[in-house]
């Protein structure tokens, strides 16, 4: 039986633009230098997929800016050999994240001008839920105190 990878990560919104951050990989990673919100690969000690966008999240921001995060997936890619689960968070300020060497750049951008060499799971789920997600970034614009699902 084929080896399976699970992953997780963070569509990080501001509550206040309804901006994405993105991070642009570095040309060590896979799909270099392509844009993608921060994430990863599972670990054991995640126990499930939300913990591993948290660390992963985290690690890879060095943030410790207080966010919300949705209860459930907003997009779950499923892949022979991958699955991929996209949460939305929350963020009351757009912060500078401490990129390390997986990353060459990061930057907020508004979802109507995302770079045009975004990281082809993150094309994907712009493709196929793109119109939904600019629906879930306005509510969090016009409603921020409201819980995301």
């Amino acid at each position: 039986m084929e080896h399976k990878t699970i992953g997780a990560g963070i569509i990080a919104v501001d509550e206040k633009t309804g901006d994405i951050l993105l991070g642009r990989r570095s040309f060590q990673s896979p799909s270099p230098n392509t844009w993608a919100p921060f994430g990863g690969t599972f670990e054991l000690k995640d126990g499930n997929p939300k913990t591993t966008a948290k660390r992963e999240f985290s690690e890879e921001t060095k943030s410790d800016e207080p966010y919300e995060i949705s209860s459930s997936p907003f997009y779950v890619q499923k892949k022979p050999n991958l699955t991929f689960y996209n949460f939305v968070g929350i963020f009351g300020n757009k912060f500078i994240p401490n990129i390390d060497k997986e990353h060459l750049a990061f930057g907020w951008f508004p979802i109507d001008s995302l770079p045009s060499n975004l990281h082809p799971g993150f094309k994907e789920l712009i493709d196929k839920k793109g119109e939904i997600l600019k629906k879930v970034i306005e509510k969090i614009k016009t409603e921020p105190d409201e819980q995301i699902n």
